[in-house]
Parts: structure tokens; sequence; C-alpha cells
């Protein structure tokens, strides 16, 4: 869905799919644009970042003890979220805190997990598998 802004107020206006792009489509810039998104999203532990940024502010040492990774691995990963305009930094003294800024990230994050969820559940029924427990376990 998109969203159009009028001053502080948000209009729902369609889906993204919706949108008149005339007889060319969607221009590349804007799919470059969109792909790029969908790209930072694809590294497992940019993921295991924002779940721990879901709960709010956090120290890179912090995440990094959290998602049990690397200091500067996850120095990496959240420079990344910072350039792409997901994450936002702020310094005090010595220490840099991270926070979420695009919190449609999160959105599309329950979107993508709850279908995986369902199609996982599925499978296992399919295979025979007790899924009452191990769905919330696995994913």
């Amino acid at each position: 869905m998109v969203i159009e802004h009028h001053g502080e107020q948000d209009v729902f206006l369609h889906h993204w799919y919706d949108i008149p792009h005339g007889e060319q489509g969607m221009s590349e810039a804007l799919l470059e644009h969109i792909s790029a998104r969908f790209r930072l999203l694809g590294e497992p532990l940019r993921l295991k970042i924002l779940a721990a940024l879901a709960s709010g502010e956090r120290s890179a040492g912090e995440l990094a003890t959290l998602v049990d990774a690397s200091q500067p691995n996850v120095s990496k990963h959240l420079t990344a979220l910072t350039q792409g305009g997901i994450v936002s930094r702020r310094k005090v003294g010595t220490s840099i805190y991270y926070t979420i800024t695009d919190e449609s990230v999160l959105e599309l994050c329950d979107v993508v997990c709850a279908k995986v969820r369902q199609q996982f559940a599925a499978k296992a029924r399919e295979l025979g598998m007790d899924t009452s427990h191990r769905t919330q376990e696995v994913l």
C-alpha cells in the first residue's frame, strides 16, 4: 500500500502495484530503490538486529551480545541499515545508539514471517510432524 502524507495526516492511496506508471511501467530508478530496500532485509543478521531494535534503542555493543555476533560485524550491518534509511544512530559520549526509523520494515517482516510460519506448518503437517509447539521455536 502507498501512503500519501498530508500535513499530520497520512492518507491511504492504493497498493504499490496499482499506481499508474504509464505504458512503460515503474521507472527503473524506482524499481532499483525498491529492490535495494529488499536487499537490505535479505541478510539474516540484519533481521536479527532489527528484531533486537524492535523493543527500542540499543548500543552497538548491546546488539552484538543480543544477536551473538562480533561488534565489527554488527557495526558493518548497522552502517548498511543506517545508509538505507531503516535505522538511525545517535552518539552519546563514546557510545553510539541505534533505533529503527522506518517502522514499516517491522510490518513487512511480520507479514513475511506469518506467511513462512503458515507454509512451514502446512509442510510439517504433510510430513506428519507435530507443529503445535515447534513452529514458534523454529521461526
